[in-house]
């Protein structure tokens, strides 16, 4: 009974998304169908032969092909019209819905709160581009857009010092998160919108999936809440319009700074990070750590 409960609350969260899907996307295909980029030429067709190997990568064969163009069309390929914004936003409700699933049955005793903090962690920009990264999935994405590869080789090597996540630390080109929701919001669709064919496809390609034992705390969260529990005064100082940076202060000692020249948000985690590791050189080792653990 639970589960049919769990299953009925499902089909309600995606009305919205299943009224728009259904009853415009057909429409919104035939107002494209002349566009340019894709009616001919030999990269076109070697384009949609490569996308043969996405169905490989994911394990499902597409009834209709034209959702896996759209899929990996970026905005700035073609007309705004064809693009994978759309079947993004709907990956995005799908992949919300079938992970509140899965973790609802999975951590029984998991309090909303905490559920709705371990499903944010699996679903962020920086896990999903981790997903496209790792299958290769941003090796066939179409797009116009001088600086993304470019982003794309930072990123992968950035990650390389974090095996799970960074919580924060590096810079995540959002494209490539955007592929991975795009792409099941196009076999949502293909599939007759079932919900299990999504998850048994993607169950496996969203791994290693961030569970309760390996969630981490953000760095400025964790930093306020250490020192909030020690009673110590916190203080940032944003010099990022200066000099790209933020510097960290505990009771008026400096802590950690953090630089980052693209994102003010990265510069103020970064420093965050710099003063949680050396805050325990100051304010004792073992304090500190008692502190993490009770966080974490």
């Amino acid at each position: 009974m639970e589960s049919q409960q769990i299953e009925a609350a499902a089909a309600l969260e995606m009305m919205k998304v299943l009224d728009i899907t259904s009853q415009s996307y057909e429409e919104t295909r035939e107002s494209c169908d002349d566009r340019p980029e894709v009616a001919s030429g030999k990269q076109t067709v070697d384009w949609l032969a490569d996308l043969d190997e996405v169905e490989e990568i994911i394990r499902y064969e597409f009834k209709n092909k034209k959702l896996l163009e759209e899929a990996f069309t970026h905005a700035s390929f073609s007309d705004k019209c064809f693009s994978y914004e759309r079947l993004e936003y709907v990956g995005d409700s799908v992949l919300n819905l079938v992970l509140t699933k899965e973790q609802y049955f999975m951590y029984p005793d998991l309090p909303p709160g905490a559920l709705t903090r371990l499903r944010a962690a699996n679903v962020n920009t920086e896990k999903l581009a981790r997903v496209a990264v790792k299958h290769k999935l941003h090796r066939y994405l179409r797009h116009k857009k001088p600086l993304l590869e470019e982003q794309i080789r930072e990123f992968s090597q950035a990650i390389l010092d974090y095996p799970l996540h960074s919580n924060g630390l590096v810079d995540v080109p959002k494209a490539l998160a955007d592929i991975v929701e795009s792409t099941i919001g196009a076999v949502f669709i293909d599939s007759n919108f079932s919900i299990e064919i999504v998850w048994k496809i993607f169950k496996d390609l969203l791994e290693p999936i961030i569970s309760q034992e390996t969630l981490k705390v953000h760095p400025v969260t964790e930093l306020y809440e250490v020192c909030q529990k020690r009673n110590l005064k916190l203080k940032f100082v944003d010099l990022w319009e200066k000099n790209m940076a933020f510097d960290v202060f505990i009771e008026d000692q400096f802590m950690g700074r953090g630089t980052y020249g693209l994102k003010k948000e990265i510069a103020h985690n970064r420093a965050a990070n710099d003063a949680l590791n050396n805050i325990e050189k100051v304010f004792g080792k073992k304090d500190c750590s008692d502190e993490f653990d009770s966080i974490n």
